[in-house]
């Protein structure tokens, strides 16, 4: 108890005496601030992309690639395999006996040709006359949608917003040029950030034959084992199937794989700056606490309390720092939108960002409070007042 009262006390002195060192202390909080602003900043592009991948995440959707391809671009999956691909036991079916299972088709859109230039392009994702069924949180907030066998398209909300684009514009693709008919929303996901279209209409204008993949609904997401199973050892057929929230998962790690490095390695030579200054600084802190802290030596306090409280200082200006950086993330990026590798979604600073901000902050705080920490400790009472 009494080496905590000692602690506590030397910290409220440290404290008191900040607004007679504003300056060194202000340029500590400023750039703490910088390194956190920064890294959360750069982080939020990872954390707004994992969450729209994995928005409205359903386990039993299962979604089956083309031959020795790990991704749902191209036209691997042939017309003819998909009546075989729909046989498959522990599919769900319709009311009518339909499987519920459906064709797609990914493709890109060299240039909108309507709006203002960005950079990247945006998606069409081309569905069948079951798709929509299998997406149930799509819901046309403007206009109508597509109808199965005419040129038309329906763009996602963020897609939308990112593109400056409105109903009626056209966009230039295979086969002409086609009317966007209507606006969709689908609880902030990555399809928000892509058009829709009629997935035969799009192969037949593309002269194209194969989809890309086939996405299906299972009974129960214990099904899946089974059709996966069956897929693999059916001799007519060389697809293989993934559970839709795994590839989800896969694609959005690869995809946010060097945007989370870059914002490491930035944050990594940010924090080696600000680390020697936070030593500097604290040495200075101390070197003007000398004869003080020498006093309270002499009057009975350990060097175990004084270590304690100059890193707790430097603690509480580090946490200062990393609030005003969050804080400042937060208001400029949380919410708005990008478009980066081939997706458009929302920036999303959140919760988990933020407390990884003020732990790093509090890591630079002890790495850079130890050395002032250890020499405030260790000084003789002689050498301090004799300085």
């Amino acid at each position: 108890m009494r080496l905590l009262r000692q602690i506590l006390v030397l910290t409220y002195l440290g404290l008191l005496g900040i607004p007679r060192r504003k300056w060194t202390s202000l340029v500590l909080v400023g750039s703490v601030a910088c390194v956190i602003g920064v890294l959360v900043s750069m982080l939020s592009v990872t954390a707004g992309m994992l969450r729209a991948y994995r928005s409205g995440e359903d386990p039993r959707l299962a979604i089956v690639l083309g031959p020795d391809n790990t991704t749902e671009w191209g036209h691997g999956v042939a017309a003819s395999a998909v009546g075989t691909i729909l046989d498959a036991p522990g599919i769900a079916h319709r009311a009518d006996g339909h499987p519920l299972g459906d064709p797609e088709v990914l493709i890109y859109i060299a240039s909108t040709g309507v709006g203002p230039y960005v950079s990247g392009a945006p998606l069409v994702r081309g569905i069948g006359a079951t798709g929509l069924a299998l997406h149930p949180q799509v819901r046309i907030i403007a206009g109508r949608g597509f109808r199965s066998g005419r040129q038309e398209l329906t763009v996602g909300a963020a897609a939308a917003r990112a593109f400056g684009l409105h109903l009626g514009d056209r966009v230039s693709l295979p086969g002409g040029s086609w009317p966007i008919v209507g606006v969709f929303a689908d609880d902030g996901s990555v399809l928000e950030g892509e058009f829709m279209g009629d997935a035969d209409t799009l192969l037949a204008a593309g002269r194209s034959s194969g989809y890309g993949s086939v996405l299906v609904r299972l009974e129960t997401p214990q099904a899946f084992e089974a059709f996966a199973h069956w897929i693999a050892t059916n001799p007519d057929l060389k697809e293989t199937a993934e559970r839709l929230t795994h590839y989800s998962q896969r694609t959005a790690n690869e995809n946010a794989a060097f945007f989370t490095a870059l914002a490491y390695t930035v944050g990594c030579l940010m924090t080696l700056g600000a680390l020697f200054g936070t030593v500097k600084l604290m040495y200075a802190a101390v070197s003007t606490r000398t004869r003080e802290i020498a006093t309270l030596r002499a009057i009975g306090y350990q060097p175990l309390p004084v270590a304690a409280s100059v890193l707790l200082e430097t603690a509480v200006l580090a946490i200062a720092g990393a609030l005003i950086g969050v804080g400042v993330a937060w208001l400029s990026f949380d919410g708005r939108h990008t478009n980066q590798a081939r997706a458009v979604f929302d920036l999303s600073v959140s919760g988990q960002l933020m407390l990884l901000g003020i732990v790093w902050a509090l890591t630079l705080a002890l790495l850079g409070g130890v050395p002032p920490a250890f020499r405030a400790a260790r000084r003789s009472v002689r050498e301090a007042f004799a300085a």
